[in-house]
C-alpha cells in the first residue's frame, strides 16, 4: 500500500446525492443464497483488512488548535478533524475477490508523533448493486462480530505464541443509516493493547457504490486523554447516500 503524505490539507466539494429506487426483491434460491453470502463474508473481511492496515509514518504538522472540515471529491465523505493532526491518502491492492472489485482508498489522519496507535481511517471498499442498505451485511451486532471474530486467536500451536492475539466485541448497535461498532484488540507481543471505534455505511459517490468504513484507535492505557476527541472526530463523520434504498 502507497500512501502520499498531505499534511494538514482539506478539500471541499459538494456532495453527490443519488435518487433513490426500490431494492431488488429477493429470489429463492439456494444457489443466489450462498452467493450473498460468500459476498457478505468477503465485505467483511475487507473491512476487518482494511482495519488493520499499516500506516507509514507522517511527519509533524504545525499545531493548531481549531478544527478542520474535509470533503473528499472523489468519494463524498465528510468528516472534521483538529488541524494540527496529519493526513495520508493511498490504496489498499486489489483483492481477488472483493466486493463489486476494484482497490479499496484509504484517508487516514493523526496527531503528529502517533501515527500507529492513535488514527483515525477511512476505507471505501466497492459494493455491488446488491448490497442497498447495511441490513444487506445483517444486523449490527452480526455485523461486529464479523469484524471480531477473525481477529480473535487467543492459542496457538507451540513456537507461534508470538500471532496470539484477542479481540473482543464492546458494543455494537444502528446509528441512523450506519453500523457503530467498539471492540478491544491485544496482542502481547507487539505491545498492543487498544480501543478501536467502527463507523460502517454505504453510500454511492456518483460512479461507484462503496462500503465506507471509518475506523479509529487508541490504547486503552490512554482512553482519559483520546477517547472524548476520537469519538467527536468518528461522529462528524457523513458517507453519501447509497444508490437504492
Amino acid at each position: 500500500m502507497s500512501l502520499a503524505l498531505r499534511p494538514g490539507t482539506a478539500r471541499r466539494a459538494p456532495i453527490a446525492r443519488a435518487s433513490a429506487s426500490r431494492s431488488r426483491p429477493r429470489r429463492a434460491s439456494t444457489a443466489r443464497s450462498s452467493d450473498a453470502e460468500a459476498s457478505r463474508r468477503d465485505v467483511l473481511g475487507a473491512s476487518a483488512l482494511a482495519m488493520l492496515a499499516n500506516v507509514v509514518p507522517l511527519a509533524p504538522a504545525r499545531a493548531d488548535e481549531s478544527l478542520r472540515t474535509y470533503a473528499d471529491d472523489e468519494l463524498r465523505f465528510t468528516l472534521e478533524y483538529p488541524s494540527d493532526w496529519v493526513v495520508a491518502t493511498g490504496s489498499l491492492e486489489r483483492s481477488e475477490n472483493p466486493m463489486g472489485g476494484g482497490a479499496r482508498d484509504v484517508w487516514t489522519i493523526s496527531p503528529p508523533g502517533r501515527t500507529r496507535d492513535v488514527n483515525v481511517t477511512v476505507v471505501a471498499t466497492p459494493a455491488g448493486a446488491d448490497f442497498t442498505k447495511m441490513g444487506s451485511l445483517g444486523d449490527a451486532y452480526g455485523f461486529g462480530m464479523g469484524l471480531v471474530a477473525p481477529l480473535h486467536r487467543p492459542k496457538l500451536k507451540k513456537g507461534r505464541e508470538d500471532r496470539v492475539q484477542r479481540a473482543e466485541l464492546v458494543d455494537a448497535y444502528g446509528k441512523g443509516d450506519y453500523y457503530k461498532v467498539e471492540y478491544t484488540f491485544e496482542r502481547p507481543a507487539a505491545d498492543i493493547d487498544s480501543v478501536f471505534l467502527v463507523l460502517a455505511g454505504l453510500g454511492y459517490d456518483g460512479r461507484v457504490g462503496h462500503l465506507y468504513t471509518t475506523t479509529a484507535q487508541f490504547p486503552r492505557a490512554e482512553e482519559s486523554k483520546w477517547r472524548a476527541q476520537i469519538e467527536a472526530i468518528v461522529d462528524s463523520v457523513k458517507y453519501p447516500k447509497p444508490l437504492y434504498g
